[in-house]
């Protein structure tokens, strides 16, 4: 954190509420002090100033759905080195997301672990909380999981899990249809916790009831979902019709066509899409053969995949699906960003984090390019 203010002029600002064409950030001692059109902020003598030279900057990428990247898998005490590398690819916050295991005493252990991780952070991107996403799924709907391992969602499950966790769950990701799962959503709520519906295959109705009951996002919107039919519309149509749900994204150019997230962004708007890596921890590794948590799964043509040919999370971190939203898709780039940053704080009842204004923690991005930052600050200390 810098003491001495620091000014980034002439920079394509996108706060992201609004674009700023030639504009100025002021920061200090963790802060943004001041913003907006360079004509307008009046920058401190003593300022470090930083020429933008017209480059975009934003707010710092919020992940909510994040496995690992560069071999650490964030599932466990690679929690903290995960941390440290996150900040060079845009990433200022981020949820580590579990992964399905058969044994319920090594899942908590490892929340154990991860809890004593955000007990004493590490220098590097910051931990928001936890994501759970398995066991609670679908056998329909499985991805890469073995179903044999899932079970319904219930209370106790609930008070193990986050006991383990120190409290620290923030999302949790399950398939309200199954068994008693429905019921469990107030505990969730209880708890603190969003319930979030995936790997499910909840019809309309029973969307509509988990929805109704407290449910408020949808795990990797298209993927490991029931279908749209015109019978039977299932979780999709729910979700889309309701504005209190959030859609949470893969945008790696293989989970998601570029036509189906343009459909996403204009019915949900960028308030209701939340940007999300699903990044395994072959994130940033060459193509190979790898293990992940007894899982074998293959990397190969920009993809990472099981032998039998599901996807297994993406290799693309939030910088590349924020490239592949504006470039590939033709997301409207303040659209795009404010699904990187707000939408996601706000998905967490964040109103501090996700956004540049007065008061806010310095997390910011300057860009060489869409999908490449050149320099990235967290609490206003330069990480990368």
């Amino acid at each position: 954190m810098t003491s001495h203010p620091v000014a980034i002029v002439h920079a394509e600002l996108y706060t992201p509420t609004r674009r700023i064409e030639d504009g100025t950030v002021v920061f200090a001692e963790g802060r943004v002090l001041t913003l907006g059109p360079a004509r307008e902020v009046h920058v401190p003598r003593r300022a470090e100033r930083i020429d933008a030279q017209g480059r975009p900057l934003t707010p710092g990428l919020i992940d909510l759905h994040i496995h690992g990247l560069e071999g650490c898998d964030l599932f466990g005490p690679e929690l903290t080195e995960g941390a440290r590398r996150l900040p060079r690819y845009g990433v200022t916050a981020f949820l580590p997301t579990t992964l399905t295991l058969p044994d319920e005493e090594e899942i908590l252990q490892r929340l154990q672990i991860m809890a004593r991780v955000m007990e004493d952070p590490p220098r590097g991107a910051r931990i928001l909380g936890i994501h759970i996403e398995g066991p609670h799924l679908s056998p329909k709907r499985p991805g890469m999981a073995n179903p044999a391992w899932f079970r319904p969602l219930t209370p106790e499950a609930i008070a193990r899990y986050q006991a383990a966790a120190g409290g620290r769950i923030a999302l949790w990701t399950f398939a309200p249809e199954e068994g008693e799962a429905m019921h469990a959503i107030p505990t969730l709520i209880a708890q603190g916790i969003v319930p979030v519906i995936g790997h499910s295959d909840a019809t309309y109705d029973q969307a509509v009831e988990a929805i109704r009951r407290g449910a408020r996002q949808v795990t990797h919107f298209f993927n490991a979902m029931r279908p749209f039919h015109h019978r039977e519309p299932g979780l999709f149509t729910a979700a889309l019709l309701d504005p209190k749900v959030i859609a949470q994204l893969i945008a790696d150019g293989h989970h998601v066509h570029p036509a189906a997230i343009r459909l996403l962004f204009e019915l949900k708007g960028p308030s209701g899409v939340a940007l999300i890596s699903d990044a395994a921890p072959m994130a940033g590794l060459p193509p190979g053969r790898y293990t992940w948590l007894g899982y074998e799964v293959i990397v190969a043509d920009g993809r990472c995949q099981t032998p039998e040919g599901a996807l297994a999370g993406s290799i693309a971190l939030m910088n590349e699906g924020l490239r592949v939203l504006i470039e590939e898709a033709g997301i409207d780039p303040l659209a795009a960003v404010r699904s990187a940053t707000w939408t996601p704080a706000r998905a967490l009842g964040l109103r501090k984090l996700g956004c540049l204004r007065p008061g806010a923690p310095a997390d910011l991005v300057l860009w060489a390019r869409w999908g490449t930052p050149e320099a990235v600050w967290i609490g206003g200390e330069r990480m990368h």
